[in-house]
């Protein structure tokens, strides 16, 4: 992975012309040229806080410092996204708070909801309205990424519900995801990448695979990733002018986990906390600095390939 080095203050040069010192006015700091917002759960999640540091070019996520409070025990996905060599006009505003569900209510979450007072997508945007005009963003120059659905489908299985019952209430929630991606539309996003759900039965949490839970979370998700995938194919024509890709992190995470050695771990079957290497898991649930960075690096390739 290539990093992005923060870009420098530069002091005005000066200069003497017969005796008389002068000084060089600072250079005016340029602006962004691209804008990422990013909305989503712990697998995302860097803490940003919207009242201290704001990106800069120098400072591209702004606040926590890089890697950000991340729960891989180093960088996420977003980190690899936003300091890629490539992307060093661009700023991130990252929303993502763990334990977020889309819809609270809808997918009948209450009982695992985050301590805090962002629980789910709609606490996210309430963030992301209180943006300063100043931010200039625009349809053209943003990427508006949102990657729900690891804990609307978790708090299913540990309720104890059946794949029917999990699947007529996750139906409401799905379309409330893309409701709200309308409702991003309606601010001016026009530009969308919807992440689909990792494999995430395959986590500790669920036996590593061999759990009695893993065969209901294994279907369930692939439920909400058909789902997502029919949702988004019809986005476009409903909001004209937006351009809706969908992500799915599936072949990379199923690739490393089908070769731990390869990739540096013993094995698939154990995680190491809090460092999150050399074990592919970082935790009970959460992917290791490995995953991660191979997600990023599988972000930037696909943005790139849609000229995001």
């Amino acid at each position: 992975m290539v990093l992005r080095l923060p870009a420098l203050f530069v002091s005005p040069n000066l200069e003497v012309n017969m005796g008389v010192a002068t000084s060089t006015p600072a250079p005016v700091p340029v602006p962004p040229g691209r804008y990422l917002f990013a909305f989503g759960d712990s697998y995302t999640a860097t803490l940003f806080n919207t009242s201290d540091t704001q990106p800069s070019l120098s400072n591209p996520m702004g606040n926590p410092a890089y890697p950000g409070t991340t729960t891989s025990g180093a960088d996420n996905w977003i980190d690899v996204v936003v300091y890629n060599s490539t992307r060093n006009d661009t700023v991130a505003y990252n929303y993502a708070t763990g334990a977020n569900m889309v819809n609270i209510t809808a997918c009948q979450g209450q009982a695992y909801a985050a301590s805090g007072p962002v629980k789910e997508l709609n606490d996210q945007m309430a963030l992301f309205k209180q943006l300063p005009t100043t931010v200039k963003w625009n349809a053209t120059n943003s990427v508006f990424f949102n990657f729900f659905g690891i804990n609307d489908i978790s708090v299913q299985v540990y309720s104890g519900r059946s794949y029917t019952n999990a699947t007529i209430i996750l139906a409401p929630d799905i379309d409330n995801y893309f409701s709200q991606m309308g409702a991003q539309y309606s601010m001016g996003a026009r530009r969308f990448v919807t992440i689909l759900v990792p494999p995430i039965y395959r986590a500790a949490v669920h036996g590593f695979g061999n759990g009695t839970a893993a065969p209901l979370v294994r279907n369930l998700t692939a439920y909400w990733n058909n789902a997502v995938h029919s949702c988004a194919k019809s986005f476009s024509s409903k909001y004209p002018g937006s351009e809706m890709e969908v992500f799915d992190p599936s072949t990379t995470f199923n690739t490393i986990l089908d070769n731990p050695t390869g990739y540096g771990a013993p094995n698939s079957t154990c995680y190491s906390y809090p460092a999150g290497q050399p074990c592919l898991w970082a935790d009970f649930i959460h992917p290791g600095i490995v995953m991660q960075r191979a997600f990023g690096n599988a972000m930037n390739a696909f943005l790139d390939s849609n000229g995001l």
